[in-house]
């Protein structure tokens, strides 16, 4: 059957004009049916091996069970280890910037003392800065311990319930290090044939990246940055302003960040972009992990998703696009050089062929320089594209960004009201919605209408990541968005918040859990106990199994539109669907079709109130 080719999103791209032609076994549909009816292993080279009805077993003897809970294993570790990697240099800037080697603030005071005070250590009379670096110590010891001792952070920040299932599972991380030493070393050849001690170490594995990378690094961002906080803004291409120099941001690190920020404010490249006919300097976000910077008035915009990269593109509006290796996909070059938008990258491993590559370390004088030769590079990129017509979006969309539990504390006192809400029926059921955005899924329309058809039965829906793109884009975390809701939840917003809270990035959900925990604690309830759930449409790449797997863990049902990556064997697939519920409290569903997830959420909702005994 001749597979299906992706369609390039720049017409000057198409081979019949002299582009670059792309694979047509490369396409987003070429991996839909890969490992459904075959079962394919490549650990090793007396493979790869192909597990089928008729060969059951590959050459080293490993059959369908074992190698699908090797595969998931493996996807898993490699998705953990570029978390932990993200979080690794929050918890070293906030160190840095506790030491003074580096010019970035500690900026956040308050989440400072309260995790020393969770930490144990006395507050009086210690420094800001002394503090901070006891805390990111602590974080670095947690995350990177080789034997069982106690976990700081899994006692500050995982409920009562949560911490002795998991120790009565015998669940308890080391540190997500060695959890994904462990990860990549069980999946190679003769070391574990057991698949079922294998999804083992896959939970384990779920547990140390919710707390180490997920808990660990919010704790190390909002030390350095402060908490969110709640600002309403413009948001996706309707936030391009196309008579300024426009930097687009994919990730970099968090004292770059800063610097960045500082350059595009200064006297000096404010006079250089207008001695060029620009009205200013502007930044905007592409899959950030720093959505606390974000949202401090620093001019950073949420701008796309991984997905809408090329989208972004074409609008011919940006002048530079900047980027570390992280989920940035090789196509983007081919739509930036048709703009001749300048692509570069930072770091000292860091790179893609055809980029403007700046390098540096980590004192704070070169990363000042850096900044200063980027946004100079941007200035003369915008002075070389005189000749790009520039297109102007015409809907404008705005979006209420940055909650948070402060937040929320803030504007409903505390969380009570909402628990309060969840009980009486106002709220039928939260869901939080996050994860990536696939091509070859479900395409947005079919997402939004089964967005709406959980806010018409009175579903609230969180969200972040790359999944919750659509949801900005389309205006539902607007308040604009509240007569999609139903007639309760209207009443409980009273037109103040949106119907979608917006949490940041996937690197921000565990500040979505700190909701849930807190609502939790409020409402009598584990979590687990509660119409909780958690909504992953489509993956796009080994993150969309680890960051479902850290929910999972928490007691929350996940829902899917992908096809399950376990369905190769009926024994892991069963297992990982309905078997884990009597050890961690949750199961995994999924339905090609959106809307038939949210029919299925809101019955299980159903199901889980009647049983509490709830309108």
């Amino acid at each position: 059957m001749k597979r299906e080719t992706y369609a390039p999103t720049c017409g000057t791209c198409d081979p019949a004009a002299g582009g670059v032609q792309q694979n047509p076994d490369a396409g987003p549909r070429a991996s839909s049916v890969f490992g459904q009816k075959e079962i394919h292993c490549e650990v090793c080279s007396l493979g790869p091996c192909a597990i089928t009805d008729e060969k059951t077993r590959g050459t080293c003897g490993a059959n369908a069970d074992l190698v699908v809970a090797r595969n998931i294993l493996r996807a898993a570790a490699m998705d953990a280890a570029d978390h932990g990697a993200r979080v690794g240099r929050s918890m070293l800037a906030l160190k840095q910037a506790a030491d003074n080697e580096i010019s970035l603030p500690v900026a956040g005071s308050k989440p400072v003392s309260a995790m020393a005070t969770e930490f144990g250590f006395p507050i009086k009379e210690q420094s800001l800065e002394t503090l901070a670096g006891q805390v990111a110590d602590t974080l670095f010891e947690d995350m990177n311990r080789v034997v069982s001792t106690p976990h700081k952070v899994i006692d500050a920040a995982a409920s009562p319930e949560r911490r002795l299932t998991w120790f009565n599972r015998d669940l308890l991380p080391v540190g997500l290090p060695h959890e994904v030493f462990e990860a990549l070393h069980q999946p190679t050849v003769g070391t574990q044939d057991e698949w079922r001690m294998t999804v083992d170490r896959l939970m384990r594995l779920g547990i140390a990246f919710s707390v180490d990378a997920l808990m660990g690094g919010s704790i190390a961002r909002d030390a350095l940055y402060d908490k969110p906080k709640k600002i309403v803004a413009k948001a996706n291409l309707s936030a391009l302003d196309g008579g300024a120099v426009n930097i687009a941001i994919h990730d970099v690190s968090p004292e770059l960040l800063d610097c960045l920020v500082q350059a595009a404010r200064s006297e000096e490249f404010r006079k250089s972009a207008e001695q060029v006919g620009a009205t200013g300097i502007r930044l905007y976000g592409v899959c950030l992990s720093d959505l606390s910077l974000e949202n401090e008035n620093c001019g950073l915009i949420p701008l796309c998703n991984v997905s809408g990269s090329e989208v972004a593109l074409s609008s011919r509006a940006l002048d530079l696009w900047l980027a570390d290796s992280r989920l940035v996909l090789p196509g983007i070059m081919n739509v930036a050089d048709c703009h001749k938008t300048v692509v570069a990258t930072v770091g000292e491993k860091e790179g893609m062929a055809g980029a403007d590559h700046f390098g540096g370390n980590d004192t704070s004088v070169e990363m000042d320089d850096l900044a200063g030769m980027i946004v100079s590079r941007a200035i003369e990129s915008f002075a070389g594209r005189r000749d790009v017509r520039r297109d102007e979006e015409l809907n404008e969309v705005v979006a209420t960004l940055g909650i948070s539990l402060d937040a929320l504390d803030a504007h409903y006192g505390c969380l009570e009201r909402v628990a309060s809400a969840l009980i009486n029926g106002q709220i039928k059921g939260i869901v939080i919605l996050t994860g990536c955005a696939n091509t070859s899924g479900a395409d947005e329309k079919a997402l939004l209408n089964a967005i709406d058809l959980l806010l018409e039965n009175d579903i609230l829906v969180f969200a972040s990541g790359c999944a919750a793109m659509p949801l900005v884009k389309s205006g539902r975390c607007s308040k604009k968005a509240l007569d999609r809701c139903g007639d309760k939840l209207q009443m409980f917003l009273k037109g103040e918040l949106p119907p979608v809270w917006h949490f940041g990035e996937c690197v921000d959900n565990a500040n979505a859990l700190h909701v849930f925990r807190e609502i939790a604690k409020y409402a009598g309830n584990a979590m687990k106990d509660l119409p909780f759930a958690y909504l992953s449409p489509e993956w796009s790449g080994d993150k969309g199994v680890v960051v479902p797997l850290a929910y999972r863990m928490s007691g929350f049902d996940s829902y899917h539109c992908a096809p399950d990556p376990v369905s190769g064997s009926e024994a892991v697939r069963q297992f990982i669907c309905e078997g884990a519920r009597e050890l961690v409290g949750s199961s995994m569903k999924w339905d090609s079709d959106p809307q038939a997830v949210a029919e299925m959420i809101i019955a299980d909702f159903a199901q889980v109130r009647s049983d509490r005994c709830w309108r």
